[in-house]
């Protein structure tokens, strides 16, 4: 049992009815009954598992545990599993599960997300803790501080993993977006779709992104089960194992402190960076292709310095024997600087091969090329915009982004997706769906939030030789 007279008195009691009343022991025995209507525990066990490693030599919590759809099934695969609910009734009830099935690997606690860590007998580090379906009873503020104690309590490398309702829909469209989330629940849950919006607290995505990254825990990948369900998957990073996250405007002053403080030419700069999305391209294919090395790649390219690195790039993977093909999205006469050295060196290593290179105009014949070419390939990259782009996508963008898209084919992204917004995440219009992206010298924000965190796939950053300790300490 808590003891409320020893909480503090400002501390938001999370033990109160927040939407359906898990109290009420009715309600409480029926809801399993009502959840196995549009929820399957074992499919979503099965999805933890797959998604994040759960494994035999786990120590698990479950937050917001009911009546141990997580629990049952982690016990017969965990080493431990600890569970806390704010509802007695429901501890109650799986108490009577764990009895009947002699489960003794399960410690269950009377506590919720703000409670639990006072619990003298807990465990003070975790593997793996869960939150499903459970943390949207706390307002914004007491989730960030939730989620603050979760991270403190994982081990370096442990992960959380956060399965919840999340909005997607922006502010503006507030109306619809709870109306579409009415329309497709209470098919299902009934009443508890409109009292899920009346009187608990689900949150944006760009919140619950913002704090899950503040608080020191890396999302590793995003899952969009249905339109309104959202899995996290987050790993708790060392301090030194984060990489810092700096915006457009940052990142544009550390390119020029190492021009002109280290006297680094940007060349070799676009050099580094194609010889960093080289090394972590070729290393990273096997995870999502059968093949280790992709046998032909088609390279997008815009005229600025983004598409200066994808030409660089050319010229790393026709080094380790790949087939490159370049789409360019502007005429020769529209290069300059870097992006111009590198596409006359482009020029003189196909003189034999000539239709390796083609302009893609926006009309219907350079369309028709490109998807063609996207047809033939094993590999897409996207070095169309950079971080400095903003905005709705311009012509000739808007449709080799849209082919690209529309082909299915894996996508390596520079930098940053073309057409979401470096610094907030947001898309106006459409942008580049990445399996991989990798971002150059330091994060950038609109990686990490809003949309971003459904567009740039597997994320990495590919170290361009920039003087970013310096630059930090500055």
């Amino acid at each position: 049992m808590v003891d409320f007279q020893e909480l503090p008195h400002w501390l938001y009691n999370e033990f109160q009815a927040c939407g359906v009343d898990y109290a009420n022991l009715e309600v409480a025995r029926n809801f399993e009954k009502r959840h196995l209507h549009f929820r399957n525990f074992q499919e979503e066990f099965d999805r933890v598992c797959s998604r994040t490693g759960l494994n035999s030599e786990s120590v698990a919590l479950d937050l917001g545990c009911g009546s141990g759809a997580f629990i049952i099934p982690a016990s017969r695969l965990c080493h431990r599993v600890y569970g806390a609910d704010v509802s007695e009734n429901m501890l109650n009830l799986l108490k009577e599960k764990l009895d009947a099935q002699n489960i003794k690997n399960v410690a269950l606690y009377h506590a919720g997300f703000l409670t639990f860590w006072e619990k003298e007998d807990r465990p003070k580090q975790f593997d793996f803790i869960i939150s499903s379906i459970a943390l949207h009873h706390l307002p914004d503020f007491w989730k960030a501080v939730a989620i603050q104690h979760i991270a403190n309590a994982l081990k370096p490398g442990g992960v959380f993993y956060l399965y919840d309702v999340i909005f997607n829909f922006p502010i503006t469209k507030w109306h619809d977006g709870v109306q579409r989330f009415l329309d497709e629940m209470e098919a299902a849950a009934g009443r508890e779709a409109s009292k899920h919006i009346s009187s608990e607290y689900s949150s944006f995505s760009w919140i619950i992104e913002g704090i899950l990254e503040r608080a020191g825990l890396k999302i590793e990948q995003v899952y969009d089960d249905t339109s309104f369900l959202r899995a996290y998957v987050c790993r708790k990073l060392e301090k030194n194992d984060c990489p810092p996250v700096l915006s457009v405007a940052q990142a544009r002053e550390l390119d020029v402190k190492a021009s002109q403080d280290w006297n680094i030419p940007t060349l070799i700069l676009m050099e580094n960076a194609a010889r960093s999305i080289a090394e972590i391209f070729v290393k990273n294919v096997p995870k999502f292709c059968a093949q280790k090395t992709p046998q032909r790649v088609l390279i997008c390219c815009g005229k600025g310095n983004n598409g200066g690195d994808g030409l660089a790039l050319f010229r790393r993977l026709e080094l380790l024997g790949i087939d490159c093909r370049v789409a360019v999205s502007s005429p020769y006469s529209g290069y300059k600087n870097d992006a111009l050295v590198n596409l006359n060196i482009v020029r003189h290593m196909i003189q034999n091969t000539p239709e390796k290179l083609f302009y893609i105009d926006g009309s219907d014949v350079s369309l028709h090329r490109l998807n063609d070419e996207i047809k033939r390939t094993d590999w897409v990259v996207d070095a169309l915009l950079g971080t400095g782009a903003a905005g709705a996508l311009r012509p000739p963008y808007d449709k080799i982004v849209s082919a690209i898209n529309a082909s299915g084919k894996p996508t390596l992204a520079i930098d940053v997706p073309s057409g979401l917004n470096a610094d907030d995440g947001s898309i106006e219009t459409e942008a580049v769906k990445a399996t991989i992206t990798v971002t150059l010298a330091t994060l950038k924000p609109g990686l990490l939030m809003g949309q971003g965190k459904s567009y740039v796939g597997d994320l990495h950053v590919g170290d361009i030789g920039t003087p970013i300790d310096q630059f930090l300490v500055k």
